[in-house]
């Protein structure tokens, strides 16, 4: 079976004690099956605790999975004074399980190829994508006989954009929303999802007249910064109760919280100079959220239109909530800059937040909202149309 890979996908290195974010904290840690097994028979570094009677004493079932069971500190046990594994310092780097050996890979099966990729949770992909500035992603159109293959293609490349000066990245979102609406609505009155169908949806002319209609959409920038302020809370808000991403999510909310007492025409003005700001980032956001598209939009057992409307609707959260955070944290920094460092940090624990597994996605949409898929509106107005 060939495997595809983006362009950069080689490139990565893992930064290991250089790490500003390791990936040993504040998150669930699976053991598979085959490593559980292995470690049944071996005892912890004395790091760890060497008291205890295996390495297998060291997890805990949580959520019907096999888990590593965190200290009071949310840090995985195995984690040294140094940021390096005592795991791989005591035995060599087979005996970790599946999720530490892959971080930050991943890769879905489909029927005839396989794909790769790299997830955004790490800062070292986001300093790669940050030197790369544009990413290339594999045609896997001309492999595979499903149409959904082009239809990703296409919105990927939307999303990523070819051009010096890109317009805000939350633009190709809304084109590609709204004419994945257009296709759900054609298929349900029968018609199929051809080559040529998806071709038209993609003509020079046709994005034009989507992104004017869409700069004419009458949304309102405050409504929309309370709107994104809400869905940031609601996502913070099981991960302070239990104590994950304090550090960074306290200082965060109670400037959300504190956006009330701000008058409106100095809410807008501090969100044009934050606008400003952001558009030395848009090459970044750009390729992130292409990445998303290139990696989620189709699941191997489901390629569906719906499907990929359900997956949109989820990266256009990530993104609100995204950005979202980086106008707070431009709000508490007194030098009133928007620095890389502040974005690569937003970057990586929102993603590590809205890392839902495909059911928890359905749930919360379904649990949030009046209906699973969304108005073309709704999403105009997290996005905001006019900003």
């Amino acid at each position: 079976m060939e495997t595809f890979y983006p362009d950069y996908y080689s490139e990565f290195i893992c930064t290991a004690d250089n790490c500003p974010l390791t990936c040993c904290q504040e998150w669930k840690i699976y053991v598979d099956d085959l490593t559980k097994e292995k470690w049944k028979t071996l005892t912890p570094p004395e790091s760890a605790g060497g008291h205890k009677k295996n390495l297998n004493s060291f997890t805990e079932k949580k959520e019907g999975q096999r888990v590593i069971r965190l200290t009071d500190d949310h840090r995985c046990p195995f984690l040294t004074k140094n940021l390096l594994c005592s795991l791989v310092l005591t035995y060599n780097a087979d005996i970790l399980s599946e999720t530490c050996t892959t971080f930050p890979r991943e890769y879905h099966d489909f029927s005839d190829h396989r794909e790769a990729s790299l997830m955004p949770c790490c800062p070292a992909v986001i300093d790669l994508w940050q030197q790369k500035k544009h990413l290339t992603f594999p045609k896997v159109s001309s492999v595979s006989l499903n149409p959904a293959f082009l239809l990703r293609e296409k919105i990927t490349a939307l999303v990523q954009g070819d051009s010096i000066r890109l317009p805000d990245p939350s633009l190709p979102l809304m084109q590609s929303f709204y004419i994945l609406q257009e296709l759900y609505r054609k298929e349900e009155k029968g018609q199929s999802l051809t080559d040529a169908v998806i071709e038209d949806c993609f003509t020079p002319s046709t994005l034009s007249e989507l992104q004017n209609a869409i700069y004419d959409l009458p949304v309102s920038v405050t409504d929309t910064i309370w709107e994104c302020n809400e869905l940031l809370q609601d996502l913070a808000v099981n991960y302070l109760e239990e104590g994950l991403y304090e550090e960074y999510l306290e200082p965060l909310i109670t400037q959300a919280e504190q956006l009330s007492e701000m008058a409106e025409d100095l809410l807008l003005s501090k969100w044009d100079a934050f606008c400003l700001q952001l558009e030395a980032f848009y090459p970044l956001l750009r390729s992130f959220l292409a990445n998303e598209m290139y990696s989620d939009l189709l699941a191997p057992d489901d390629t569906s239109t719906e499907h990929m409307l359900i997956r949109l609707q989820w990266t256009a959260i990530q993104y609100a909530a995204i950005r979202q955070a980086l106008f707070l944290t431009y709000l508490s920094e007194s030098a009133g800059t928007l620095s890389y460092e502040s974005v690569r940090q937003t970057l990586v624990i929102l993603t590590r937040m809205t890392g839902y597994e495909e059911e928890d996605i359905y749930e919360y949409l379904e649990n949030s909202f009046e209906s699973l898929l969304w108005d073309f509106g709704y999403l105009a107005f997290i996005m905001g149309s006019s900003l």
